[in-house]
């Protein structure tokens, strides 16, 4: 397992590499179209098809946010004419924001398919083991709801297994399955979404106070200091955490549950890769590499802003 989360990182790494190239073109796409952030909310409207955009379905695919923000970005896309509504808080895509979403998804992907890091034949080999494994993940018979796989799968542009856009889009499904994972990994223990994050943060060691916890989260989540002063309470009622003088640590049976969760995600997460061989594993983390050194290699020629 360690060697496959190794080469999960590996591939999350050459991914990561790829962003020079595009994200330039998809940030002109997405001004033009007088949006910013905002317009991943399209994306994922997309990606629930044919079921409507509702602010209680994305919170649970995105539980670690407000769930205010969502409504109202919603309701602007919404005034924007991008959106409309089709019920209380469900909406679906205007075709002027299925035109705006295909021109910013066409900048990106136009930016990556002029991209050639690999040989065409060991790009057809990488994007074909990372197909597989995806594959898998979609017949696997864990987690039973998939959500963000599927919602990831629905946005595929379709393009050849063998290209750089696929391979992007693969491990981004694979990212999704993953998250698909974790969120079932806790979701029976009914905690809040923004409690199991500070929860994570504390087991981490990135976070022991709720100073630390709000300066990290609190803007990003849209959550206060109050919302996460709460929400450790409730994990020292659970008996997962200790607080002494402000400072926040893990109980022996709160470090349990979490490393729990974990292990349950890694377990998930990895048992669609064993449809690959040993030899085929190997593999992949050779091409994997490779890719992620050439478009690091590449992006050193990339003009420089400022």
């Amino acid at each position: 397992m360690n060697d496959r989360l190794e080469l999960w990182i590996l591939a999350q790494e050459a991914v990561r590499a790829l962003f020079p190239f595009y994200l330039r073109q998809m940030q002109a796409a997405v001004q033009d179209a007088g949006l910013d952030g905002s317009w991943y909310t399209l994306l994922v409207t997309r990606g629930v098809e044919p079921a409507p955009a509702a602010v209680e379905s994305l919170h649970s695919m995105f539980p670690y946010g407000n769930s205010a923000p969502m409504a109202e970005m919603l309701e602007r896309l919404a005034r924007l004419e991008m959106l409309e509504r089709v019920g209380v808080d469900a909406y679906r895509l205007t075709d002027l924001g299925r035109g705006v979403l295909e021109d910013i998804l066409g900048a990106a992907h136009g930016a990556l398919e002029a991209l050639e890091p690999l040989p065409s034949e060991e790009m057809s080999q990488l994007g074909d083991l990372l197909w597989r494994i995806v594959q898998a993940a979609m017949e696997a018979p864990e987690p039973r709801e998939k959500g963000c796989l599927v919602r990831s799968r629905r946005t595929d542009p379709g393009a050849p297994t063998g290209s750089i856009v696929s391979v992007d889009q693969y491990v981004t499904d694979l990212q999704g399955f993953r998250d698909d994972c974790h969120l079932a990994s806790w979701k029976g223990h009914g905690v809040a979404g923004n409690a199991w994050e500070a929860f994570t943060l504390v087991w981490r060691g990135e976070a022991s106070s709720l100073e630390e916890l709000d300066e990290q989260l609190g803007s990003y989540r849209s959550y206060t200091a109050e919302d996460y002063r709460e929400a450790l309470q409730g994990l020292v009622a659970r008996g997962w955490v200790n607080e002494q003088s402000g400072t926040y640590t893990l109980t022996e049976v709160g470090r349990q549950v979490r490393e729990e969760a974990e292990g349950a995600t890694d377990r998930v997460f990895f048992a669609p890769w064993t449809c690959l061989s040993e030899a085929e594993t190997g593999r992949l983390q050779e091409l994997l590499a490779q890719l992620k050194g050439s478009l690091e290699r590449m992006s050193q020629d990339l003009p420089q802003d400022g």
